[in-house]
């Protein structure tokens, strides 16, 4: 799969508003986006539009577009939408599920065991990799095209790295403890307890974003108009197994 130029803005930016370094309220303009980044208008208009269809900025041509700002009810619906669609793919996955899939599972949750409670950027950055993978192959082994395009569509919470930050590690534990647990369902061809495992995983990080919430202030609170700034894109390691990753499970989301 080759990577446009649209893709990789798209990717990039995506990751910056997921990660709340573009915080909410935040004004992306086409024309400074495309200096910053040594493109043209083109493919930011392209990942601006992309953008707006995910539900993480409203876009006006012309204008540019304005970072949507997360309500705690915005998140709650969310996490609530993505239990109900991954424990269904979990339930599906059961009797589904290759042994080959079922042992890479194992091996990503060994692989996970080395950076829980990692602080360095590369460590928890390296994490989210590798539980991006753990949930795309379930997703994927339901076999279920609609299922999958519905949680491609599921808008992911942003600040979720931020909270994972926060944590220095002890849900990070937790929630690769809960990776166990489905596992454990899947090796076992039990529909139901991988629907379930799946489903009190996704609202235990519900939860813990909802705690830091709490303890800091709103998710993405309103703010005054800012710009974002970015870095040139050829300065980020983007490729095509990334930008496909990201579709299902953005690296900066950490999604647990």
């Amino acid at each position: 799969m080759s990577v446009t130029g649209g893709q990789a803005a798209f990717a990039y930016l995506r990751g910056r508003i997921l990660s709340g370094e573009i915080p909410g309220n935040a004004t992306l303009r086409e024309q400074a986006l495309a200096e910053e980044l040594g493109v043209s208008r083109t493919p930011i208009r392209e990942a601006l539009r992309r953008l707006d269809e995910t539900g993480l900025v409203e876009f006006v041509p012309n204008k540019g577009a304005t970072v949507i700002a997360w309500t705690t009810e915005q998140m709650r619906e969310t996490y609530y939408l993505r239990a109900m669609l991954e424990s269904r793919a979990a339930g599906l996955a059961a009797v589904r599920i290759s042994d080959i899939d079922l042992a890479r599972l194992a091996d990503l949750i060994t692989l996970m065991d080395e950076f829980v409670l990692a602080e360095d950027d590369a460590g928890i950055s390296r994490l989210g990799e590798l539980n991006a993978e753990f949930h795309r192959i379930i997703v994927t082994a339901a076999e279920n095209a609609q299922l999958t395009r519905l949680t491609v569509s599921v808008g992911r919470v942003p600040l979720m790295a931020k909270a994972f930050r926060r944590d220095s590690g002890s849900f990070r534990a937790v929630s690769n403890h809960h990776h166990r647990d489905i596992l454990a369902a899947l090796i076992s061809r039990d529909a139901l307890w991988a629907a379930t495992a799946m489903r009190s995983h996704i609202l235990a990080a519900r939860n813990s974003v909802q705690s830091w919430d709490r303890d800091e202030g709103a998710i993405v609170g309103p703010g005054a108009d800012q710009s974002a700034t970015a870095s040139p894109l050829d300065a980020v390691e983007l490729d095509a197994d990334a930008i496909d990753a990201a579709d299902l499970a953005d690296l900066a989301d950490f999604t647990p």
